[in-house]
């Protein structure tokens, strides 16, 4: 039997209540560890228990390693999933013919909705009902998904959840590394072209605690794999790189060597993000420079799931909090509008800070430090925006001079 906590049973009845307005698709929002897939599974229970005879659920997800879970927490709770089928979107786009038709249909990751396999399955079907799961509603473009849903349910923040002990508490450091940023390629940088020796490893290495479960995100497959090589030839066999291409097999059996500690550090190009779900993993380096605020929140916050009293720790090489603001900011989420890179320069001290002493960084622009009480004094902008005032304080008085000059 699933027991809900307070905030997943909010959600729960507000997407009941946009159903009870005659509203066909839901986008149900809740932050990356708040136990989204438990809120469905409850969901898909009770749909089947209303009319075991004729309702059908299927819980679609868009990764194999994320079947695997999906099944398990349905089963922790002793899920009867006779009329529940949890399947990949890709293959049940290319089959639907070969399946009863579902009364509902739920969606994980959902802000993948727009893509055409996604589509073919929202067409075929306009007439059932569709909730959409996702921490992050926008396209990895920032393009909203008001085409798809007729209403967005938006729940708990992540600082709340962290407060009440449901996400681990982190401290975030951005220390400098010498990678060139790429050029812009449609939305989002060309990471292809960043070149492992425009990186000093050493400074990676460093931060790396063979104590911690890591998982790093690195720009391209080259990089990683060179990464992987640097790492394994100074701590031993400890890291693996895998990306979409490894086989499936070796795949599932990677994550069971990283789940039960065989492994400690993984590396991976975008693959190791949504819904991936490991409680013990401790640290998170980001090497994968982003303009997309979706794509930042989902691998930062990857280590955020709790574990006891642990404090988690991300390790960001490229800037991307200057970028899009702390992971667990509260941000304003729409169907209607794109959601932009807040700090697309990627210039420090406009979204947050970092402390000059402990090297932590913090949401907003206070000279104190949160963690060690440092005073870190003005930020650049305003040291500008000061000389920029007294200049023009200097100008009027000039004039007001030459203006007495000319009188007398």
């Amino acid at each position: 039997m699933i027991t809900l906590r307070p905030y997943q049973l909010d959600m729960i009845n507000s997407v009941r209540s946009a159903f009870r307005q005659r509203l066909n698709r839901v986008l149900a929002v809740l932050p990356c560890g708040a136990g989204k897939t438990v809120c469905f599974a409850y969901i898909a229970e009770n749909h089947i228990l209303k009319n075991p005879q004729k309702n059908k659920v299927w819980f679609l997800v868009h990764r194999q390693e994320l079947i695997e879970q999906t099944i398990e927490t349905f089963k922790r709770f002793n899920i009867n999933m006779n009329n529940i089928l949890v399947g990949m979107v890709q293959t049940m786009a290319n089959h639907l013919d070969d399946y009863e038709k579902p009364t509902l249909i739920i969606f994980d990751e959902a802000h993948h909705s727009t893509a055409n396999t996604w589509l073919k399955i929202i067409n075929k079907y306009n007439d059932v009902a569709v909730v959409g799961l996702t921490a992050t509603p926008c396209r990895l473009n920032g393009d909203n998904l008001g085409a798809i849903y007729d209403k967005m349910c938006v729940g708990i923040e992540s600082s709340e959840l962290i407060k009440m002990g449901y996400l681990a508490d982190y401290d975030y450091y951005a220390p400098k590394l010498d990678i060139m940023m790429p050029k812009i390629k449609g939305a989002d940088f060309d990471v292809a072209e960043i070149e492992y020796k425009s990186m000093i490893y050493g400074d990676i290495l460093k931060y790396i605690n063979t104590d911690k479960k890591t998982i790093i995100y690195c720009p391209n497959i080259r990089f990683s794999k060179m990464l992987e090589e640097e790492i394994v030839s100074i701590y031993g066999n400890i890291a693996v790189h895998f990306d979409g291409g490894t086989d499936k097999n070796t795949r599932a059996g990677i994550i069971h060597d990283f789940r039960c500690g065989k492994i400690k550090i993984l590396l991976n190009v975008d693959l190791i993000g949504e819904g991936f779900d490991v409680p013990d993993c401790d640290c998170v380096f980001l090497l994968r420079p982003t303009m997309s605020t979706a794509l930042y929140i989902q691998q930062s916050m990857r280590c955020l799931r709790p574990n006891g009293d642990k404090k988690a720790f991300i390790y960001d090489f490229v800037g991307n909090v200057y970028r899009h603001g702390m992971p667990t900011d509260k941000r304003e989420w729409s169907l209607e509008k794109k959601v932009r890179c807040r700090n697309s320069s990627g210039e420090p001290d406009v979204l947050t800070r970092m402390c000059s002493k402990c090297f932590r960084v913090y949401a907003g622009i206070n000279p104190i430090c949160p963690y060690c009480g440092a005073n870190n004094g003005k930020t650049k902008k305003q040291i500008e925006q000061d000389e920029k005032a007294e200049l023009e304080r200097i100008e009027k008085v000039e004039k007001r001079k030459k203006r007495q000059e000319v009188g007398m």
